[in-house]
């Protein structure tokens, strides 16, 4: 069960990251994505030789740790990497833009207790700072925690 709920979870962000697409968001109308992904977005890691098409959105769930509650509430915390690559004149604003689209998404994913989600918090933006320039790097960690018994 715990398996399936991590997949349906890094499937859910993925396919919510997909919507990136330079248009009005479907989350808030008042919010233009700043970039158009095309579709570039994959529940796996890849790396920046493997990219051919950018921006691109690698997404990977990593442990989960486990809350047990008296009450019978068992809950998880799953831990997503996010990692994008970009390939811009200026790619840490590019990165940064991306960011804010990313941040969009997960801050907007709001209650979806249709799969247990309870919430998605960042912990974490960072980016390579222009090393490997006209290349960019983004990570971005987020916690989630969801219900695992219902």
């Amino acid at each position: 069960m715990a398996l399936s709920r991590r997949k349906e979870i890094t499937d859910l962000l993925v396919s919510e990251l997909k919507k990136i697409n330079g248009d009005v968001s479907t989350f808030d109308a008042s919010y233009t994505y700043n970039l158009d992904i095309s579709n570039n977005c994959f529940r796996r890691v890849k790396f920046l030789d493997e990219i051919n098409d950018f921006p691109t959105i690698c997404v990977n769930a990593g442990t989960e740790s486990r809350i047990y509650d008296t009450a019978g509430l068992t809950t998880g915390e799953l831990n997503i990497a996010i990692r994008a690559y970009v390939r811009a004149e200026n790619p840490i604003t590019t990165a940064e833009s991306l960011a804010d689209d990313i941040e969009h998404i997960v801050y907007n994913l709001g209650d979806r207790s249709n799969i247990g989600i309870l919430d998605m918090i960042i912990e974490g933006v960072s980016t390579d700072e222009g090393l490997v320039a006209p290349f960019g790097i983004l990570e971005i960690d987020v916690t989630t925690r969801y219900q695992l018994n219902i």
